[in-house]
């Protein structure tokens, strides 16, 4: 699979690691100035949709964010690669399995 941000091409799992490594930019943490919980957001580099998702279990405990920043990219990016094959398998190279 080739990243959507840049050259970078190789097997899913490759691209799961370069895209929390060279792209962890893309991954933004929400707090809900209401509740307190918290969120992550990934926008798909080739449609509209936003992918937001409650960080859990610890949603309103804002060191669990910064405890856990790797992790919750690992989540984040695993959900955008699921919508890209889901959504996007037809987009041609970029997402081709190498």
């Amino acid at each position: 699979m080739t990243c959507p941000w840049c050259s970078f091409d190789g097997p899913r799992r490759a691209l799961h690691a370069h895209a929390v490594d060279a792209h962890a930019s893309e991954v933004k943490t929400i707090t809900e100035e209401t509740t307190g919980r918290h969120f992550y957001e990934l926008q798909c580099p080739f449609c509209p949709q936003s992918l937001r998702k409650q960080i859990k279990p610890r949603g309103k405990d804002p060191a669990f964010v910064q405890e856990f920043a790797r992790e919750i990219r690992l989540v984040a990016f695993d959900v955008l690669l699921y919508h890209l094959e889901e959504a996007h398998h037809d987009h041609g190279q970029r997402l081709q399995h190498s």
